[in-house]
């Protein structure tokens, strides 16, 4: 066996002893029932799927002991028992064992979920460590509310227990309501649930673990989960904190204790570690950077507490097999703790077991799961997350003959899937290549956060297995339609980039997303885009002063790519705001940074004439102003493109268009995905 320690048992107490030591870490789905019940929902499909995947433990994030806006997971009333029960045996019966999470968001709660700002201490609009929408002032707590609030957490470990659950992860990191107790950075009480000393600050979470100790079978295994490290506010969770915190709460009861970590800050990460050093680290993330590549962000502060503790810890934070086996043979963490890695491949577990790492889908870290928070959760590179029944893979009711347009993410995905249903699949392209513009994707975007190459790697495996026959560097013609008479067309080819209608919009030195592919074709296929990316930094052929007309997804990533090569840029764009199609969660470390590299953004301006040292732009008061450059970026919006497919409409009975041929609204990569997989499954 390739990861002997990963496919270990370990006895997480004399109880409960797991297969394995990868743990499905808690994340709320927002796919439970509209009433908090876990039934026949969304959520119990996806979990199940997890499960038979091969997960030890799964752990169900955003667990509510109150009604709370938003699709919770109900733990506030005797009523969700029954549908506790089912998720539980659909669950267990593959051998893998089933946790809550109790969730109250405290002081991190959002307006526009209702929840009231509540934390330990109250604080002012000035006194809060990140501001307004990412947190708000808030109002502490008075001792009959935390009685309350306890009182609450113990009642839902004891329905969990009473729904067959395996046990109970008290959430206290993130920033949530328990955390703002442990952290100096939102307790400033002078009473017994204090930050003056451990015994105080851990007050609140003690007693929780004593009274559901009490009152849950002896089985029933309670844990708690805790910021290892806190960063960039003071007052901030230190290691020497969390160590003495984790052997209290070890002391009270506490039967493992999961390692997590938070940001605040200006530009917070919060609780994603995948999005640390976004676009670029921080000042304060420097020392920790060589943390983040080697083995997690939060491992360090894994191993720490590990030294002090003698129940299992767990450790998470972009992991893969090779980085779990390591931390595992070193000694940092007992369990692994994997969250999006099992969004975007719930079969990874039996995957690396069976030692098939190629067949492995890797979260690409594009934050897609997380835009909008609050929104049932997708996966960019996993379409049927939270639609398992409706993107299930079933052999085909016909088989027919089916030609596909278009070799990029969309025409791959529905190559492959169409050929697993016993399809007659050929994959056409004009390029000499696969992927469409995957690859000058990750030349922009790089591949240090973010990183789209697993994912043109993870497909191009796939139909190196299939029966897909590709026909690259070919275009396909009317004539070519007629001669193969196929059953179905799909066209996944890419949409237009028009330009627009500017005077000297022709000029060599302007530059359109459709020219620079055509620069970058030959480059890419010579030296791939992870070379290609670092030669860039020593040699750009693009003019110091960069006017980029756009500034959506398209035209900000072309920026960061520009400034970060020493470029001086000024992005235009006619609406009133930037960075549509860019997640929340990089858009929020993004534009802070923007303007701390003196990227000039000039929203609601018009673009008048293109000259060639200069752009003439008109504002929303109508007042002129001259832009100097020497490049300029066209870099908006694709638009549909409806040629082939109106010429190609009246020689088959079937037609279908997806991704973004569709259009900017359609354009992106998690489109181009669920397009495919969608379209494979019901041709």
């Amino acid at each position: 066996m390739p990861y002997p320690l990963i496919f270990s048992p370990l006895a997480l107490t004399p109880h409960c002893t797991l297969k394995n030591r990868l743990i499905k870490s808690g994340q709320s789905t927002w796919l439970w029932n509209q009433d908090g019940s876990a039934q026949n929902s969304r959520a119990a499909d996806l979990y199940e799927n997890i499960a038979r995947g091969g997960a030890a433990a799964i752990v169900l994030g955003g667990c509510a002991i109150e009604e709370t806006p938003g699709i919770y997971l109900g733990l506030w009333d005797d009523r969700f028992i029954p549908g506790l029960r089912h998720l539980a045996q659909r669950v267990q019966r593959h051998g893998c064992k089933l946790f809550a999470q109790f969730h109250h968001s405290g002081p991190a709660a959002w307006p526009r979920l209702g929840a009231p700002p509540i934390s330990s201490s109250t604080l002012s609009i000035d006194e809060i460590p990140m501001k307004p929408p990412l947190a708000n002032p808030c109002q502490g707590m008075t001792l009959a509310q935390i009685r309350f609030r306890q009182r609450q957490i113990v009642d839902a470990c004891v329905r969990a227990d009473r729904g067959g659950l395996d046990g109970m992860e008290i959430h206290a990191a993130h920033g949530y309501l328990l955390n703002s107790f442990l952290s100096r950075v939102w307790n400033r009480r002078q009473d017994e649930y204090g930050c003056q000393n451990v015994e105080n600050r851990t007050r609140i979470v003690r007693e929780i673990l004593y009274a559901a100790r009490l009152r849950c079978r002896p089985e029933f295994v309670l844990g708690v989960r805790i910021n290892g490290r806190e960063y960039g506010a003071d007052g901030a969770i230190t290691i020497e904190e969390a160590m003495e915190n984790a052997a209290a709460l070890e002391q009270a009861g506490a039967q493992f204790i999961n390692v997590a970590g938070y940001g605040y800050g200006s530009a917070p990460f919060r609780y994603c570690p995948d999005y640390f050093p976004y676009p670029e680290p921080d000042d304060f993330m420097q020392p920790y950077m060589a943390s983040w590549h080697d083995k997690g962000l939060w491992t360090d502060s894994a191993r720490q507490i590990r030294n002090v503790v003698s129940v299992p810890v767990i450790t998470a934070g972009r992991m893969d097999e090779d980085r779990a086996e390591r931390i595992l043979r070193d000694g940092d963490a007992d369990l692994i703790g994997l969250g999006r890695t099992l969004w975007a491949d719930p079969d990874f577990p039996q995957k690396v077991r069976q030692g098939r790492p190629e067949d492995v889908m890797r979260c690409t870290r594009c934050a897609s799961c997380e835009d909008p928070v609050t929104q049932p959760r997708i996966c960019r590179v996993n379409p049927s997350l939270g639609r398992e029944r409706e993107l299930a893979i079933q052999p085909a009711a016909q088989p027919k003959r089916v030609m596909i347009i278009g070799a990029g993410p969309a025409g791959m995905e529905a190559a492959r899937v169409a050929a697993l249903r016993g399809h007659r699949v050929t994959l056409y392209d004009r390029a000499p290549v696969l992927g469409g513009r995957i690859r000058l994707a990750a030349m922009i975007k790089g591949c240090d956060v973010e990183n789209v190459l697993p994912l043109y790697d993870w497909l191009s495996t796939q139909l190196a297995k299939s029966t897909v026959t590709l026909r690259l560097d070919v275009e396909v013609t009317e004539a070519l339609v007629q001669r193969e008479r196929p059953d179905a067309i799909v066209i996944a080819s890419s949409g237009e980039y028009p330009l627009p209608a500017l005077p000297g919009i022709d000029l060599p030195h302007v530059l359109s997303i459709k020219r620079l592919a055509q620069r970058a074709a030959l480059p890419l296929r010579l030296l791939g885009p992870r070379l290609l990316e670092r030669l860039t930094r020593l040699y750009l052929p693009v003019g110091q002063r960069v006017v980029v007309l756009g500034g959506q997804i398209e035209g900000l990533q072309g920026a960061v790519f520009l400034r970060k090569r020493g470029r001086t840029v000024t992005v235009v764009e006619s609406g009133a705001e930037v960075g549509s199609g860019i997640p929340e969660r990089y858009l929020q470390r993004l534009l802070p940074w923007l303007q701390r590299k003196e990227v000039t953004l000039l929203t609601e301006t018009r673009v008048l004439s293109i000259q060639r040292h200069e752009v003439i732009v008109c504002d929303k008061l109508g007042q002129r102003h001259t832009l100097p450059c020497d490049t300029v970026m066209v870099l908006i919006p694709q638009a549909p493109a409806r040629k082939l497919a109106d010429a190609l409409t009246p020689l088959v009975a079937e037609l279908h268009q997806i991704g973004s041929a569709l259009g900017a609204e359609n354009g992106l990569l998690k489109h181009a995905l669920l397009d495919g997989r969608r379209i494979g499954c019901t041709l």
